[in-house]
């Protein structure tokens, strides 16, 4: 009886060490948690998505850069802790997943993997420099906006595409920015090219961004009918968006006619208009016949309006013939 007394006596210590023993390590895991949470509270470090690295290993400054307070001497003495090996030669990059450079964070400055904010994946070149997105982006909209007299109005850059980053091999290689094309409003595809010091082309990237580009257009007043004339009076100038008015007519010229009927508050395009013929169909003309040593006049019917310099189908009305003539002037066709 006195031995299962002292036997329950036992179990109950046991229990009671075991307990206390769990209390400590949450109490230490909620210690590294606040100290943790401290740390944040005013800074935090952000991980780039590429980085170079200078040396044999990886440095913390070659990968992050403080946010918040900190102050430069303590991050120019942090930026110095050195982590995982880099890669072994110049130019040589390595990929590593959020995860992954969340284990070696772990492993190399654990009392720092909790203040970092982590890209999707990082890439670290041994040697050389990077061009970040930021930097990239800041290229494209520099580029457009010294050239928006180009694009013939108020310019408005959205929607850019960059890389996430571009490397680059040494101080002697440059980064160019060439138009993939003519530039105009709408999406303009650019293109990146790193060259050497040799001038030759050692690798490309593709970027593109979306051009809004406002200027005051010739709008119709009031709805405007296939072959109606284009009367000032029917017209008024609105700002509107080239990008989505393409090849837009700017009110100068003519005279016009319509194309095609287009309603209220539309801008009118080169397409919806064209030039009033100076020769209309079944207008009655004079055709000249000129060769070198014979100059012929007849009679004939236009079969087509036609404008000065435009070729028109006509029709010789005694012969009833159809020849194809080169309008002069209002009533004047002509054949060489």
């Amino acid at each position: 009886m006195k031995r299962n007394r002292i036997a329950a006596r036992a179990r109950r210590t046991l229990r009671c060490l075991a307990a206390s023993l769990v209390a400590a390590a949450c109490l230490l895991a909620f210690a590294g948690q606040v100290r943790a949470a401290e740390m944040r509270q005013g800074w935090w470090l952000q991980v780039k998505e590429a980085a170079c690295a200078k040396g044999p290993k990886v440095l913390l400054g070659d990968i992050a850069l403080p946010q918040g307070e900190m102050s430069q001497e303590v991050w120019r003495e942090m930026a110095q802790r050195p982590l995982w090996s880099a890669p072994e030669r110049a130019g040589n990059q390595t990929a590593l997943s959020r995860e992954r450079l969340l284990a070696l964070l772990r492993h190399h400055a654990q009392d720092l993997a909790d203040a970092c904010a982590l890209p999707a994946q990082l890439v670290v070149q041994r040697g050389g420099s990077v061009v970040s997105a930021a930097d990239i982006e800041r290229r494209v909209v520099g580029y457009l906006t010294e050239r928006s007299a180009e694009l013939g109005g108020e310019l408005e850059i959205k929607d850019i595409h960059v890389p996430s980053a571009i490397f680059l091999g040494n101080g002697r290689d440059r980064l160019e920015l060439i138009a993939g094309g003519p530039l105009k409003p709408g999406r303009i595809n650019l293109l990146f090219e790193v060259r050497g010091s040799d001038g030759k082309v050692l690798r490309r990237y593709a970027a593109s961004a979306f051009a809004n580009v406002w200027r005051a257009l010739p709008c119709a007043l009031r709805p405007l009918n296939r072959l109606q004339p284009v009367d000032l009076a029917n017209i008024q100038f609105k700002r509107k968006n080239l990008a989505h008015n393409q090849n837009a007519w700017d009110g100068t010229g003519g005279p016009w006619r319509m194309v095609r009927s287009i309603g209220v508050d539309q801008a009118i395009t080169m397409s919806d208009i064209e030039p009033v013929p100076v020769i209309a169909r079944g207008d009655k003309v004079r055709l000249v016949f000129e060769g070198q040593n014979l100059r012929l006049n007849v009679k004939v019917e236009a079969l087509a309006d036609g404008g000065v310099g435009q070729a028109i189908e006509v029709r010789n009305l005694q012969s009833k013939r159809k020849i194809l003539a080169t309008v002069r002037d209002s009533s004047t066709v002509v054949v060489r």
